[in-house]
């Protein structure tokens, strides 16, 4: 009930968690040392059975068998292992001598290059054969067909050695070895020759008569086939590809009277098996039937078979398996359907003939264990209610929710189970998680050399799914050649030291370049080795164009903000020279000024703010404040037209309002900016200030401690008609009267009218002007707090001399 994991169910009892979590765990231990036995049986195997043969040649005991092995093993330059495969293969045909087994080449001295190739030059390191060969390599095969059948300890190891004697002898170049099917048909139990990708296409053969295979085991007779050309005639030919092998041959496979199976030599060559093949080829059969079982007695699971593989729950048929007093031990699996799977992640068919307590291994004792009991004991079906089932996939602990239904069928049980938790929305989160995070999975089992992807990865490379994952060997054809040494060592690293990596690249696809990231960890064998490998890889094509962008963003801000820079050095340089601040106070005819400017906070905004006062022929001062829209050097440059040309008509005689009128038509002629301004003129001799506005804030009166603001006379902003139309007024200015004309920074602020900034102005200049001693422009700016840091500050303070 697992797919991927060591699984328990708790039948409901969640006190039971932690125990069966700790049981799956020791059962997967189990399993590892398990597999781990199995890889070293053959060679423990093979050794016990050369120190026999010795025993009964030499008439040694079990030490000095093993003493004369380690002799010849000596003499020879074999290792045991090999010396035993040797005297094995020797048994009833001479000994040839032996081409000894690859072996691993020693690391270079610089463990981050890999090691030279035998001719001289390096080796690619996307040469997938580096590191998948070398994990298992291949031990001596032996000679004779006797000799293969007394060395071969299983199926696999069987085929593997006839490969490579009927190699020599038949010219065969491929053997399968099929088992009859419980279901019909016929199962592929060992093969050696073709491809993991043929071997799952062939893994089952159909019950049709027009099947070679299937025609050698119903007639009981072989079948023998010279090609699609000669025999596709009247005989379907199994594979895919039936012009790679040129020649088959199937043989029945006999245990006493009963067809067990069938053996498939295939070889390219196309010629006849002629009578030296058929009779070497028959002697091979006959060591192949001792590997396999007899056919069961009992067809009707075929049937049952036959329904559960319409079915798309997971449900199977469980026979019984007693003790020696009749007591239920276990259940064997008879029949499975497509979506039955184990804790091993085997499915449907791969089950059969399997126990429950192996497939899984913590359901023993539980409800559902005792319900299976209820039910094949008393005939009355069993539904459970939902349980927790607990399991350990890749490490991590993982609980899912299952309902199970039995019922008994004669003298077995059909159990069919259904999954409640959310596995369906994980696997449909963890799909849209690769759509957006644009990566997918990937792994690679170095043993097995069976690379897989996940459907992601194949668009992350542009790749057609049809074409399979592509291989090592095939990457750089597709990457960059100035990528090819960094992605090179990564692999190196990866594949040869098991360093985990994560290395961006580059490919070229069909629909351009793309930019990929590698992600990758291995997981090592006991001498550190690599044998599996886990990764992902993303594609970041619109990331890094993204990140282009911004750097090109980012350099085009950065120039505009040098030329800003130097604008405003620029046009505050040009300000200094055009609006020099006296730092002291200074008297002009009957009046004594105070100036106080404060240039904007920001780096950038110089503004158009200025003031002027001029001693005029006649004896009297003339007093402006202005400011020019805008910022910049045409601001600056705007701001001295009108201050220079505004000193040179009243040195001239022109009166205020007159003197507004040209300025406004100098604006709207050159069309350059707008400005504020307010200009006046006064007469010592007379104690009057005459004084005109163009859109200016009105001037502040202080008079006998109170501060008043002039009613300001008709004007409008300068620069803004042609028609506009400047007034003029007269105030009467006794002696010790101050007037304030400023600009609006003065008195904005954010969040503030300017009503209110113009009465706070008021209030401050009362309190300041009263003050002996004081340097009014400055006190005032000081007491009114920060300047707006959008714009500049002119203040000019005149007061009325005795």
């Amino acid at each position: 009930m697992s797919h991927d994991g060591v699984g328990s169910a708790s039948g409901g009892r969640p006190d039971q968690r932690s125990a069966a979590d700790q049981l799956a765990r020791t059962v997967a231990r189990l399993r590892a040392e398990l597999d781990e036995e199995r890889l070293a049986a053959p060679a423990r195997s093979a050794a016990e059975r050369a120190r026999g043969v010795l025993m009964g040649r030499l008439g040694l005991g079990p030490g000095a068998a093993q003493e004369e092995l380690d002799r010849r093993a000596n003499r020879a330059g074999r290792t045991v292992l090999e010396e035993a495969w040797a005297l094995l293969g020797d048994i009833h045909t001479p000994r040839a001598p032996l081409t000894p087994p690859p072996q691993r080449p020693e690391p270079a001295a610089d463990a981050g290059v890999p090691p030279p190739a035998p001719g001289g030059g390096p080796p690619s390191v996307f040469t997938s054969s580096r590191y998948t060969s070398r994990n298992h390599p291949p031990p001596p095969r032996p000679r004779g067909i006797d000799g293969v059948r007394t060395a071969a300890g299983t199926s696999e190891e069987l085929t593997w050695l006839l490969v490579g004697q009927l190699g020599e002898t038949a010219d065969v170049d491929a053997v399968l070895l099929y088992t009859s099917a419980p279901a019909g048909g016929l199962d592929l139990v060992a093969h050696s020759g073709v491809d993991a990708g043929t071997a799952s296409a062939w893994g089952h053969v159909p019950p049709l008569a027009e099947l070679a295979p299937v025609e050698a085991v119903r007639l009981g007779r072989p079948v023998w086939l010279r090609g699609l050309d000669k025999d596709g005639a009247d005989r379907a030919l199994l594979g895919d590809r039936p012009g790679t092998w040129a020649s088959r041959a199937w043989l029945p496979l006999r245990r006493g009277e009963d067809v067990v199976g069938v053996a498939g030599f295939l070889r390219e060559r196309p010629d006849d098996f002629d009578a030296a093949d058929r009779a070497v080829l028959t002697a091979a059969a006959r060591a192949c039937a001792t590997c396999l079982s007899p056919v069961p007695a009992a067809t009707w699971p075929a049937t049952v078979q036959a329904v559960l593989d319409t079915l798309y729950e997971a449900a199977v048929l469980l026979i019984p398996v007693r003790g020696a007093e009749g007591e239920v031990t276990d259940f064997r699996i008879e029949a499975a359907a497509p979506a039955s799977v184990d804790v091993a992640g085997r499915t449907g068919r791969e089950l059969v003939g399997r126990r429950v307590l192996e497939c899984y291994p913590t359901v023993a004792g539980t409800p559902l264990w005792h319900g299976y009991l209820e039910t094949l004991a008393t005939g009355e079906p069993f539904e459970s209610d939902l349980f927790e089932y607990h399991e350990v996939a890749a490490g991590i602990p993982r609980t899912s929710t299952y309902s199970v239904a039995v019922a008994r069928l004669g003298g077995a049980l059909v159990v069919s189970w259904l999954r409640h938790d959310t596995a369906d929305r994980e696997v449909e989160r963890l799909r849209r998680l690769q759509n957006l995070g644009n990566l997918g999975w990937a792994d690679w089992d170095l043993v097995a050399d069976d690379l897989s992807w996940s459907p992601q990865v194949y668009a992350v490379f542009d790749r057609d799914p049809a074409l399979g994952p592509m291989p090592l060997d095939e990457l750089p054809q597709h990457l960059f050649p100035e990528d090819v040494p960094a992605v090179g060592a990564a692999v190196h690293a990866l594949l040869e030291r098991g360093e985990p990596v994560d290395a961006p690249f580059r490919i070229r696809t069909g629909h351009g370049t793309r930019h990929l990231r590698m992600v990758a960890e291995a997981v090592t064998d006991a001498e550190g080795t690599p044998v599996v490998v886990h990764g992902f890889f993303q594609d970041l094509t619109d990331l890094r164009h993204g990140e282009i962008a911004l750097d090109e963003a980012h350099r085009a801000f950065s120039t505009q903000q040098r030329t800003l820079n130097a604008e405003h050095i620029l046009a505050r340089r040009l300000q200094r020279a055009l609006l020099p601040v006296p730092e002291e106070p200074f008297r002009l005819g009957g009046v004594s000024c105070d100036v106080s400017y404060l240039p904007a906070e920001s780096t950038i905004q110089i503004g158009g703010d200025w003031f002027t006062a001029v001693a005029l022929p006649d004896g009297s001062v003339m007093l402006a404040v202005g400011d020019v829209a805008g910022h910049g050097v045409e601001a600056v440059a705007t701001m001295a037209g009108l201050r220079y040309g505004a000193e040179a008509m009243a040195l001239s005689g022109t009166p205020p309002h007159r003197l507004l009128e040209r300025l406004n038509q100098v604006l709207m002629n050159t069309g350059s900016a707008t400005a504020t301004m307010v200009l006046a003129q006064y007469r010592p001799a007379e104690g009057v200030l005459t004084w005109a506005q163009a859109g200016h804030l009105p001037v502040l009166h202080l008079h006998g401690g109170r501060a008043t603001y002039l009613e300001r006379p008709q004007g409008r902003i300068l620069g803004a008609g042609r028609d506009s139309v400047y007034g003029l007024c007269e105030t009467p200015l006794p002696p010790g009267d101050r007037l304030l004309l400023f600009t609006d920074g003065l008195i904005e602020r954010r969040g503030q009218d300017l009503d209110t900034g113009l009465a706070g102005l008021a209030r401050v200049a009362e309190r300041v002007a009263t003050e002996d001693g004081t340097r009014v422009a400055a006190a005032l700016t000081h007491a009114l707090g920060p300047a707006n840091p959008r714009d500049d500050t002119c203040l000019l303070c005149v007061r009325i001399c005795p």
